[in-house]
């Protein structure tokens, strides 16, 4: 398992610089993962391998494992996380123009991080919407996403996140003609640069203003910043995009050759990956390029190329143009198809933990009744066999009185122990079946506790132990059922006597506090370890200490005690010091 979370954590850490590489490494974890049936590791690393085809480019990659991780036990259970795949599942559909899906799943993404205020992931949500819709040229609706997001992270003083609103909303007003308002952002974004793809998109910006005002040098500048941010963390468009501002600084000098160069690096790098609508733009700037030069025949090639690419620009700028009408026309609909997919997913997630529950009761089940197999299996064949093996020595030793006597008394005593085991499993069984019916009565504490320490002694002598009568109730009664709060103290002293060391002292005491009665019965025993307490009222509990006169123990003598305290309406409460003892105190109404 710690090498599987190595495995994730050593990718993470190279996924955004080293893609491929890192992308061996998530899937060695997810094999990992899936060889150990690691619920856990498995989606972890689905996820992580989404994030690195989505860094490569191969966003229908990226979806399908995005979807995987989302698909998984763990991954319905772990909120943040799910927040996290729907944003990752919205952000690859956006990138592949499909705009409405991407809306639907960047709803579902912000319904899910508020739900779990998922504040980090709520501020990416916002910024892909911004994205989106500028996308679509819908600019007004993106700058109102795009200050959500500010909000967001100067709520959460998250210096990157802050930096990446700054930038996106420098960006809006860039897109809405308001290129002074979009300067003051961007600068300021530039100010404390600790994100670089905010940064790489700011230095874009501004390259793009700079050469609007004619500064081609510090345009040229900024561009070189850009492309080195971009090519360190794999931002391929922003890298064509800086090749080609350098293209068209060079273009304006006349440096013509040196443009085609780097309008060139701008189509090597979208050859493989990136923006389509980005590599038409660029193959127009060579044509002007060679257009310049008096390069008739290489224009001509170029055409064939850039006919090629028109008609995948022509089908996104007509697609873009569909979008806005649908975008303004069917946002409500999207909504109610997200409450209804939200709707269908809490159905199937009530039907998974129905189906959970149902296989944990199975399982309990399961378990109690192999315990009490074993129980039966175990403690009773021991009883049994000194039972038959007296008999047999009673029947070879006819004439000795004294000895058939000794033998009588064994008899009775692991009958009486096999008695006492049938009791607790029948007491047991009432309990967790609910067919204990209670005969409330009217009883005196003194009667019960002379008859609960009479009944002790017989088994508190063959230890020597003491049991000291400290109660102070006189005669003062109780309405209850007295037999039902006999066997809870009964199993309490029992248990005192059972675990105390030989030679030992118990103390019982009641008294009357504020309308309430308190029990409390005190040892001088081992105490309960810490791990011990976690599980001190569970069925079939095996506790850490020992029976100090090999005593047997079903580990169901305190979850009965639990239980019946529930049905009688008692309260019951453990003070314990380790080797020092235990103090158990019952607490019942006055009637």
């Amino acid at each position: 398992m710690k090498k599987i979370s190595t495995l994730i954590e050593e990718g993470t850490k190279i996924r955004q610089s080293l893609p491929s590489k890192a992308l061996d490494i998530f899937t060695r974890a997810l094999n990992e993962a899936e060889t150990e049936s690691n619920e856990e590791f498995r989606t972890k690393s689905l996820f992580n391998i989404a994030i690195t085809y989505l860094i490569l480019g191969n966003y229908n990659k990226s979806i399908s494992y995005f979807q995987d991780a989302l698909d998984t036990s763990y991954g319905q259970s772990d909120p943040e996380l799910q927040a996290e795949i729907l944003r990752g599942i919205a952000g690859n559909n956006g990138r592949k123009y499909n705009y409405r899906e991407a809306l639907k799943y960047f709803y579902l993404a912000e319904e899910a991080s508020i739900k779990c205020w998922h504040m980090e992931n709520l501020h990416l949500v916002y910024q892909g919407m911004a994205s989106l819709y500028t996308k679509i040229n819908l600019n007004e609706k993106a700058l109102s996403y795009t200050l959500k997001s500010l909000e967001i992270a100067e709520q959460s003083r998250d210096i990157g996140a802050l930096q990446t609103s700054l930038m996106s909303i420098g960006a809006c007003y860039y897109k809405l003609g308001n290129t002074e308002e979009a300067r003051k952002y961007f600068e300021e974004s530039l100010a404390n640069p600790t994100q670089p793809f905010a940064e790489a998109n700011a230095l874009h910006f501004l390259s793009i203003m700079k050469y609007d005002e004619g500064s081609f040098d510090e345009a040229d500048e900024m561009a070189n910043r850009q492309i080195e941010i971009c090519e360190k963390n794999n931002y391929y468009d922003f890298a064509a995009l800086g090749y080609r501002l350098k293209g068209k600084t060079m273009f304006r000098k006349g440096k013509f050759e040196a443009a085609l160069e780097f309008y060139e690096k701008g189509i090597s790098v979208l050859n493989s990956v990136g923006d389509k609508n980005i590599k038409f733009s660029i193959l127009k700037n060579i044509i002007d390029t060679y257009d310049k030069m008096g390069e008739t025949g290489k224009i001509t090639e170029m055409y064939g190329k850039l006919y090629k690419e028109h008609t995948s620009h022509l089908e996104k700028d007509i697609q873009v143009k569909i979008e806005q009408l649908d975008f303004e026309t069917e946002t409500e609909l999207i909504k109610k198809e997200v409450e209804k997919e939200r709707e269908n997913n809490m159905m199937l997630k009530k039907a998974l933990d129905d189906v959970h529950l149902l296989n944990d009761k199975l399982k309990v089940m399961h378990d109690e009744k192999n315990n009490l197999m074993s129980i039966l299996a175990h403690d009773l064949k021991n009883p049994l066999q000194s039972i038959l093996s007296s008999l047999k020595l009673m029947k070879n030793e006819k004439d000795d009185s004294e000895f058939r006597e000794e033998m009588s008394e064994n008899i009775r005593e692991q009958s009486g122990r096999m008695l006492n085991l049938i009791n607790r499993l029948l007491d047991y069984r009432a309990i967790e079946s609910g067919s204990i019916k209670l005969n409330i009565s009217s009883f005196e504490y003194e009667t019960l506790i002379s008859k609960l320490i009479k009944q002790a002694n017989i088994h508190a002598v063959k230890k020597g132990i003491t049991i000291f009568n400290n109660c102070s109730c006189g005669k003062l009664k109780i309405k209850s059922d007295a037999e039902l709060f006999y066997q809870v103290l009964e199993n309490l002293l029992s248990n005192s006597i059972k675990f105390s060391p030989n030679g030992s002292n118990i103390y019982i005491k009641c008294s009357s506090v504020n309308g309430y009665t308190h029990f409390e019965i005190e040892d001088e025993g081992p105490g309960f370890s810490d791990d011990d307490i976690k599980k001190l009222y569970s069925n079939f509990a095996k506790l850490s200490a020992k029976p100090t006169g090999n005593e047997h123990s079903t580990g169901l003598g305190l979850s009965i005690v639990k239980k019946l305290c529930e049905i009688l309406n008692a309260e019951i409460e453990l003070k314990s010091v380790r080797n020092k003892g235990s103090k158990f105190i019952i607490k019942i109404r006055n009637s």
